[in-house]
């Protein structure tokens, strides 16, 4: 998929920035909503690759603006920031465990 395909032109978009330097290995799938600027599409998958086991997902405000609920697989891995570094570094983190 595109980066431009992706991106909200918020600051969510540093979250990806951050994550792509981490490794260039991050998949970024943003929801794929049936009525585009009527649905709600601030909803995005992160992976290493397309390795669906380590999913991470992150939800925004309108126009990916914080804040950020980050949600990882385990039970316990949900996170609510405003922090573009926080956000990269949990999203980084649950990604490699």
């Amino acid at each position: 998929m595109s980066e431009s395909s992706y991106l909200s032109g918020g600051p969510v978009d540093q979250v990806f920035a951050r994550l792509r330097d981490f490794t260039a290995h991050i998949s970024v799938e943003r929801l794929q909503v049936k009525h585009p600027g009527a649905d709600d599409d601030n909803l995005w998958f992160i992976r290493l690759g397309n390795d669906a086991a380590t999913e991470v997902q992150i939800e925004t405000a309108a126009n990916g603006e914080p804040p950020f609920l980050i949600e990882g697989m385990a039970d316990n891995q949900r996170l609510r920031t405003s922090d573009i570094d926080e956000a990269a570094a949990t999203i980084e983190h649950w990604l490699r465990h």
